[in-house]
């Protein structure tokens, strides 16, 4: 990295650091700039960022729920967050892909995971936000149309119709919910498993979770109702509806963030691809419902 790079300069300033500070910077962000960052202490994992109210991501409810999933032992601790900085330990782990992912084996491990973070509900503190996955694809597709981003022609309609899906969503027990599950925010050692990137986290449905979780990774219905047997301990009819719809809605919103992202990003990513593609997976999940 240029040590006159901004990100460079921001980090380096830092008061936290003990002897000389080296940075290089992490691939495969399409909403940040990540960096490693070495000192005589350690080695931790730096982002350099703002709020962005366009994808409505708030760094202060990040670090929140972030530090609340430390304390649930399924994120990484926060080391230090003030200014746009937040710096958290480096894990020793993979970064996972959708194929790894969808191993049965891996499944029931994640599984646990996400009963360990949503069981969590009795003992949260803090002002988190509220995520509703309903809201945010009105909210993605109002802001998308503002900034004069490329919409497909029948947007309106599938708006219309995520809202009326939402009225088949039973009442339900709010809980701290990570809301981003692609592979890559997944890290895993042979004992562990970690969630990082807490930047649309927020209290919601715990099926969200398990819903994204199957969208962005490609499930089968086998893999699928593998997840959700092994999170809830049987498998009901009223959770394979509302996975269903949940699976359904969150492709939706995958596909409105990355149109925002066409005109709102400076991360060099086929954004209008991925937009594309979420657009076709949602079409095949709205149609199996």
């Amino acid at each position: 990295m240029n040590s006159d790079h901004v990100d460079a300069r921001t980090i380096r300033a830092l008061d936290l650091w003990l002897g000389p500070v080296s940075l290089e910077v992490l691939p495969g962000g399409i909403t940040n700039h990540n960096y490693l960052v070495k000192d005589n202490s350690g080695t931790y994992v730096a982002r350099v960022c703002v709020d962005r109210t366009l994808l409505g991501i708030d760094r202060r409810n990040e670090m929140i729920c972030q530090r609340a999933g430390a304390e649930l032992e399924v994120a990484p601790r926060v080391v230090h967050h003030a200014n746009g900085v937040m710096i958290s330990d480096r894990l020793r782990a993979r970064t996972l892909n959708a194929d790894q992912v969808r191993e049965a084996g891996f499944l029931l491990r994640m599984a646990q995971v996400l009963k360990q973070l949503h069981g969590g509900w009795t003992d949260l503190t803090g002002e988190m936000l509220y995520f509703s996955p309903f809201q945010t694809v009105r909210t993605y597709a109002r802001t998308a149309r503002e900034l004069g981003a490329k919409l497909p022609s029948d947007i309106d309609a599938m708006v219309a119709d995520s809202s009326r899906l939402s009225m088949r969503i039973a009442p339900f027990t709010p809980t701290l919910c990570h809301n981003d599950l692609l592979a890559a925010n997944i890290l895993a050692s042979d004992e562990r498993i970690w969630l990082v990137d807490w930047e649309y986290a927020g209290i919601g449905h715990p099926l969200f979770d398990l819903a994204c979780l199957s969208g962005n990774c490609g499930f089968s219905t086998e893999a699928e109702l593998t997840l959700l047997e092994a999170y809830r301990g049987q498998i009901d009819a009223v959770d394979r509806s509302e996975l269903a719809i949940l699976k359904a809605v969150s492709l939706l919103r995958e596909a409105l963030w990355s149109v925002i992202q066409t005109v709102a990003s400076d991360i060099e990513f086929d954004y209008e691809g991925y937009a594309s593609k979420n657009f076709n997976a949602y079409q095949i999940a709205r149609a199996d419902i």
